[in-house]
């Protein structure tokens, strides 16, 4: 059996834990499925062995898998409910209704209670979603669709309605757009956020009209490893073009994470292509990073480029003079000497880098090997 959990949600309020999770367990049925909150004591539960079938209005069970069950669980101020739908492999349909352990009739009020638990289960877990969501779309539209998800509290939940909508909602930019807006302000979850974009970032292949929004809604998710994981998805999902990159350059300077800086810096080093707002946007990101092995790092990935001119070899220079280590200084340096192509000007800005090295032994280590490559002497 393979279990996992896909929801775990904790929320602090008035001194008082709640807590929700949901969890999916695949068995001979096929699935089994659980949502759970609980809060102060209140404590309600859904879970369904198979696959459940609900009303059009999903307050209640219309039928479930022959041989599987769903059972509906309530206790709260010491009183205790519970509903449960069965399908026998004969075929048969049990209703069966409980009141603090006694079975009872289902009257207008378990009718009540039932619905009432039953669509919460369902929203707040994300349960049938995909169908839900297509449901809404055939009677409200996206914007019918906007308002569900504006009830529902869960960042899991929230993202796989929003999921559900790009997938099967036919969307224009316009609304794309309010969809990346929304997550923006709604999700809290930086995974759950990060999840979100990285399902959309395909499709901004060629779409530069919501290329902004993207990377607003980018911009909110706190962790700088999701946001970087987030950007890395994009460059490898998307054809580069300079207004991508562009984007991408400047997203990656609100990192705090050198490494995690660094590891998008360098895909789109491999990518670069000569721009002038683009040069300039990524230089400024290079000469935030603080770690001198990771500035390096990023300098040696942008030097592999074989597109580079003498403005962009020029820029380097100046960038790895800013490095305190001489090492890492030295190393660059000795990458640079490779490429170098003995124009003047880089010459006198190549040997100008040179000079700041402090460590006599990295310093003749440079030297030497223009020496021995014959681009001084």
């Amino acid at each position: 059996m393979r279990k996992q959990i896909i929801l775990t949600l904790c929320l602090l309020a008035a001194g008082l834990t709640a807590q929700t999770f949901g969890q999916k367990n695949n068995d001979d049925l096929g699935s089994k499925s659980r949502w759970e909150h609980s809060d102060n004591g209140w404590r309600r539960m859904v879970e369904t062995r198979g696959k459940a079938e609900f009303t059009d209005d999903y307050t209640d069970i219309k039928d479930v898998t022959p041989g599987g069950y769903v059972r509906v669980e309530e206790e709260r101020d010491g009183r205790s409910r519970r509903y449960e739908v069965r399908h026998d492999l004969g075929g048969q349909i049990t209703r069966t209704y409980y009141f603090n352990g006694q079975q009872r009739a289902i009257d207008d009020e378990a009718r009540k209670w039932i619905s009432a638990l039953v669509l919460l289960a369902v929203r707040q877990g994300a349960i049938d979603a995909e169908r839900r969501v297509q449901r809404i779309l055939q009677k409200g539209g996206v914007a019918g669709v906007f308002a569900e998800i504006d009830l529902i509290e869960s960042d899991y939940a929230k993202r796989v309605y929003f999921e559900a909508l790009i997938k099967f909602g036919n969307l224009n930019n316009a609304a794309l757009q309010e969809v990346l807006r929304k997550s923006a302000s709604q999700i809290s979850s930086d995974y759950e956020q990060a999840q979100l974009l990285i399902g959309i970032a395909p499709t901004l292949a060629g779409n530069e009209a919501s290329m902004g929004s993207f990377f607003n809604a980018v911009a909110t998710i706190e962790s700088d490893y999701e946001h970087a994981r987030v950007l890395k998805t994009v460059l490898r999902k998307n054809q580069p073009t300079r207004e991508l990159l562009l984007q991408v350059a400047t997203s990656t300077k609100g990192l705090a994470s050198d490494y995690e800086k660094g590891q998008v810096l360098k895909e789109v080093a491999g990518m670069y292509l000569d721009d002038v707002p683009l040069r300039v946007a990524l230089f400024q990101t290079i000469d935030t990073i603080k770690s001198d092995y990771e500035h390096r790092g990023v300098l040696s990935a942008l030097i592999k480029n074989t597109t580079l001119n003498g403005e962009v070899l020029s820029r380097m220079l100046d960038s790895a003079a800013t490095m305190s280590s001489d090492y890492e200084k030295a190393t660059f340096l000795l990458e640079v000497s490779k490429t170098y192509t003995g124009d003047a000007r880089l010459k006198d800005a190549f040997l100008k880098v040179v000079e700041t090295i402090k460590s006599d032994y990295e310093r003749g280590r440079v030297l030497s090997a223009l020496l021995k490559n014959k681009q001084i002497g």
